[in-house]
């Protein structure tokens, strides 16, 4: 029995079934999880090894290549990056897209007993390497607190305050804090107290770390019991410190506040900070629990955050810098208008051309059809973002594409047999397994976008859920619902029965035309065959694009100054930046960073560099289009008063991978000769009229000035000094020497000891630092010491003071001199190398400008041992596609199979195939007339349009079939059969056509919606005209006499 008539004679369950569709629909999409965009699963982790005083080059070789010879045996390993810098090296390891999200984990696993394998191997002085794979989260609500008149540690407080009320909150998983500025112990040491008093350094570090350090004094056994023993009286404050007790060298007891200025102060650089409008902020973001509804956890922490700030003083105030839970609702709330326009659009557009009942039963079954997604798109484990949003939209014409052939198929048969059961079964029955069949390879033909493994498939992949899900539940419906709504519902006017549906003045006039063509077969075919090939030329000249820019009120810019640049600096410049900014009428907040990215804040954007002489701006503007106004303003303006800045203000695009859109890599040995190599491109660059030669640059930083010390071991062994005393000597002169950590209560406080002027200024001349002995020189004593000191000539004071007196820097060394080193080396998979970065001018697409840059950078000589590729979107886009490409024989297969399987026949599938490739010759001309470029979004919906145009063709040549099987002549059956498809299939192209206008202006999906319309413009035609055409060449028909252009 088929289903139609299964729904027939179940009429009651089929009427509770549609309740639950409806009851099931609702409660689902208020359960769904609400995203901005789809989780994406970050394989990537971090390794961060410190090495205190190591030049580039020394943490590369002695740290940085050891670690990666270690951790290359990883299985499974995409890619190793790595960036040894001065004193610290980071790697950055890239898992395959082929590892199973439940054993990411265990992979870390395996990375950190690797990275704790190589510890022994490292030098002396390196610090435990740390293994960082918490970049999964995206902490979408992100706070700056700012507080006037409050100090850092009052803020940092109450910061904590609310990360422990905010962790309460249900759904929420972890909260980070950045921008908090820690205070210190600062212990002032002068080089004439230290002398006159008779103690040196290393008496004031023994004499705080005795009194701090962590002890262990064991237990006491009583009896039966076993007691813990505690020794009191660490160090837990200031006056603990000014109290603290040091021993000169003759044994006597002195207060470290006799003889130092112990004082609570902050760094005097402050690093990874952050500005709200100009006033100091700290950060508080916030991320989610994988599957939440991130709209109601907004409420609930919002809700959270008010409760908390009744408990804090005035003056505190938050301002949300970004807040997914807004932009989800706004998201949300556009796709959903989008989405009734396009259900509306759909429905009235089938009222008029098909009857006002019709288009209702039909618009019935598209609400129902969406209703129904949403319970199975939950328990698949879907969300609610702009992919699957999206999706609905997408599949809206392909949605009413069965019920058009079901309800059309059903008018005609009420014309023809008046009103009875078989009236409104046998349409669904005839076309169900050609519609199933249809739908099938529809769904097939997005299986590589679900399957495929890398980011780009990983965030499309709901789309394939949402299709797959709604265009089966739509096959159900058009062969129940429509039936059934139908007989209830649908009647035809007493002047329309038993009159021929297809004698008409438009079914007249278009049979005359397709019988034309079909007299013109030949012609017809070349003439198709040459718009192609011009079509494919034509292609060349679109622009092409990964991702297109998402429409945020909202843009960051990447501000960079030279290499030694201090933090100072980059604030300062930050900050007058911001202060024009905000006179901008158009600018609404600017927030400011320096060091680093405040935090992983969106999915679509990259995370900046961790540099002292790097920060970032965040800007809001009213709108997306005030924004792109604006955005040259800003532009000109930083460009004109900080010439030696390099910035970039950038838009939110999944392309994070690369910090440029057009990248080429060099590898090799040689820094020198990579980086020759490198400046012959960015020559290139600056000539390409299509390059912004603002962005030009590469990932070295130039070289660097640095410093050198020329220690002097045959002067220092003399004063017994050691190049430790020499390191430590210059640390405490400058950015402090730290001794330990204090915990004042809950807030630790670091104790750092400067040496400095008996005026307290910092000493100047690098020559005249003093330099202490850790271990006083008792050798430096004479036989004529002792005799003075014996008949009272010098006193013991007066010993003791030469025998600590600290000699200047410039008597153990050679001098400092000035001097350049590499500020920077790059790895790619344990090889040297650098890349040659730009970015197109506004307007342009990155493949356009590469395939300029191309025939230049070409001819430029590689060594050998050397080599060169392309990286940057091509490699992202290369990537994807690849992925995407790697399936399609499998889909291919599939789609074959099915066809084979429907029509038992050969001949037929070749039509069909043969068919799909001429849609570009709607493609192209609607790309290039609109401007848009082709995106992976656009190959997305070439997809789906490759799905229409089978649909359509599948049910045709069905047609055609039955009619021959009806007695027809095969010539007249083609004509018959195309003239009975014509209504459906100008039908579902128009709805879908229309559908499709409300997504024409959407940044995301503008480039497919281009594709799908003006690929069905041109495929609609291929269907009605040159599939009827195939379908004759190949059987070998030919006119026959007589026959009639209509003929029922």
């Amino acid at each position: 029995m088929h289903i139609s008539e299964i729904a027939f004679k179940n009429k009651p369950i089929f009427w509770f079934l549609l309740v639950c569709i409806v009851a099931g629909g609702v409660l689902s999409y208020q359960a769904i999880s609400k995203l901005e965009d789809p989780e994406i699963v970050v394989m990537f982790a971090k390794v961060y090894t410190i090495y205190p005083g190591a030049s580039a080059h020394e943490v590369e070789m002695q740290v940085t290549s050891v670690l990666e010879e270690e951790i290359s045996t990883l299985a499974d390993i995409e890619n190793i990056r790595s960036k040894s810098s001065a004193n610290i090296s980071e790697i950055d390891i890239e898992l395959k897209m082929t590892v199973p999200q439940h054993e990411i984990q265990q992979r870390w696993e395996f990375l950190r007993r690797k990275v704790e394998a190589a510890q022994t191997k490292l030098p002396e002085g390196a610090q435990k390497s740390m293994v960082i794979d918490d970049f999964t989260d995206v902490y979408g609500m992100f706070y700056a607190m700012t507080a006037d008149g409050y100090s850092y540690q009052e803020m940092d407080d109450y910061a904590g305050y609310i990360k422990r009320g905010m962790l309460e909150v249900e759904g929420v998983r972890k909260v980070q804090i950045y921008g908090t500025q820690s205070p210190q112990l600062e212990i002032r040491l002068s080089n004439e107290k230290m002398g006159e008093m008779g103690v040196s350094p290393l008496q004031v570090i023994n004499a705080i770390q005795g009194q701090n350090t962590m002890v262990y004094p064991g237990s006491v056994h009583t009896g039966d019991q076993l007691l813990k023993v505690n020794v009191s009286d660490k160090l837990t404050g200031i006056e603990d410190l000014k109290n603290l007790m040091v021993q000169d060298i003759s044994g006597k007891l002195i207060k470290l506040s006799d003889l130092a200025q112990i004082s609570k102060t902050y760094p005097e650089t402050f690093r990874n900070t952050l500005f709200m409008d100009n006033k100091k902020a700290i950060g508080i973001s916030i991320s989610m629990e994988s599957g939440e509804n991130i709209v109601e956890l907004g409420k609930r922490v919002d809700k959270q955050l008010a409760e908390l700030q009744k408990n804090m003083p005035v003056g505190f105030e938050f301002s949300k810098v970004w807040f997914q839970p807004d932009k989800v609702n706004d998201a949300i709330r556009g796709f959903m208008i989008n989405l009734v326009e396009s259900v509306i659009i759909v429905v009235l557009s089938l009222m008029i051309t098909m009857g006002l009942r019709s288009g209702l039963i039909i618009g019935t079954g598209l609400l129902l059809t969406i209703l129904g997604t949403f319970p199975f798109l939950l328990v698949a484990g879907g969300s609610m973002q702009r992919i699957s949003l999206g999706a609905f939209i997408v599949a809206m014409g392909m949605l009413v594409d069965n019920a058009i052939v079901v309800i059309d198929g059903i008018l005609v048969d009420l014309q023809r047999n008046g009103k009875n059961k078989n009236t409104f079964v046998n349409p669904a029955k005839r076309t169900a397994w050609p519609l199933l069949g249809a739908t099938l390879i529809a769904v097939s033909a997005f299986l590589p976008v679900f399957i495929s493994k890398d980011t780009a498939g990983t965030y499309a992949r709901d789309l394939f859920l949402v299709l797959c899900i709604s265009l089966l539940i739509s096959w159900i419906l058009a062969l129940t619902q429509v039936p059934l709504f139908s007989a209830k519902f649908l009647t035809i006017p007493d002047k329309k029965k038993n009159k021929d549906p297809f004698d008409g003045v438009f079914y007249r006039t278009f049979s005359r035309a397709l019988s034309f063509f079909m007299s013109h077969k030949v012609t017809a075919v070349i003439a198709t065959t040459l718009l192609l090939a011009v079509s494919a030329y034509g292609f060349t000249f679109v622009k092409q694009t990964f991702f297109p820019d998402m429409n945020y009120n909202q843009v960051y810019i990447e501000y960079k100054l030279p290499y030694g640049t201090s933090p100072d600096k980059v604030s300062s410049d930050l900050a007058e930046i911001t202060d024009y900014f905000l006179t901008l009428e158009e600018v609404k907040m600017v927030v400011s960073s320096g060091g680093m990215t405040p935090t992983r804040y969106c999915l679509v954007r990259s995370m900046g560099e961790v540099a002292d002489n790097y920060g970032e701006l965040i800007v809001n503007f009213e709108d997306y289009k005030t924004m792109v106004k604006m955005k040259p303003v800003l532009e000109e303006y930083i460009r004109q008063y900080y010439p030696d800045a390099y910035f970039r203000i950038r838009k939110y695009n999944l392309s994070v991978k690369s910090t440029h859109l057009v990248e080429a890599e060099f590898s090799g040995p040689d820094p020198a000769v990579l980086k020759h190599l490198s400046q012959q491109v960015e020559e290139i660059m600056r000539q390409n009229p299509y390059a912004d030669t603002y962005t030009i640059s590469n990932d070295w930083e130039p070289m660097g000035k640095a410093l050198f010390a020329r220690y002097d071991q045959n002067v220092a062994r003399r004063t017994a000094t050691t190049r430790s005393d020499v390191s430590n000597a210059i640390l405490a002169a400058t950015d402090g020497l730290p001794l330990g950590t204090v915990y004042e209560g809950e807030t630790p406080l670091g104790i750092v000891m400067k040496v400095r002027n008996s005026d307290g200024s910092q000493i100047e001349n690098l020559n005249n630092i003093p330099v202490w002995n850790m271990i006083p020189n008792f050798q430096q004593i004479k036989n004529e010491d002792v005799t003075n000191l014996m008949y009272g000539i010098k006193t013991t004071e007066e010993l003791t003071g030469e025998l600590l007196k600290p000699v200047p820097l410039g008597a153990v060394t050679q001098g400092v001199d000035l001097g350049w080193e590499e500020s920077v080396v790059q790895r790619v998979n344990s090889k040297r190398s650098i890349q040659a970065q730009c970015d197109p001018i506004e307007g342009y697409s990155p493949a356009l400008l590469r395939k300029t840059l191309i025939p230049e950078i070409n001819k430029i000589e590689i060594p050998e041992g050397y080599s060169m590729k392309w990286v940057g979107e091509y490699e992202l886009q290369s990537t994807a596609l690849r992925n995407i490409f790697r399936y399609l024989p499998v889909v291919v297969m599939l789609i074959i199979f099915t066809l084979i399987l429907l029509f038992n026949d050969v001949k037929r599938p070749v039509i069909v195939i043969v068919c799909i490739p001429l849609a570009i010759i709607g493609i192209v001309p609607g790309l290039l007339i609109s401007d848009r470029p082709f995106t992976f979004m656009a190959i997305i919906g070439s997809i789906g349009l490759m799905g229409m145009l089978i649909k359509n063709s599948i049910v045709l040549l069905d047609e055609i079939q039955k009619q021959i099987h009806e007695g027809h002549g095969s010539y007249q059956a083609i004509i018959n059969a195309t003239i009975s498809r014509t209504r459906p299939v100008l039908m579902a192209s128009f709805t879908t056509i229309l559908g499709m206008l409300p997504l024409f202006t959407d940044p995301m999906y503008s480039s497919m919606a281009v594709v799908i319309i003006s690929g069905l413009l041109v495929g609609t035609l291929i269907t009605l005209i040159f599939v009827p055409i195939l379908y004759a060449v190949l059987h070998n028909i030919h006119k026959e006499e007589n026959v009639k252009i209509l003929t029922y």
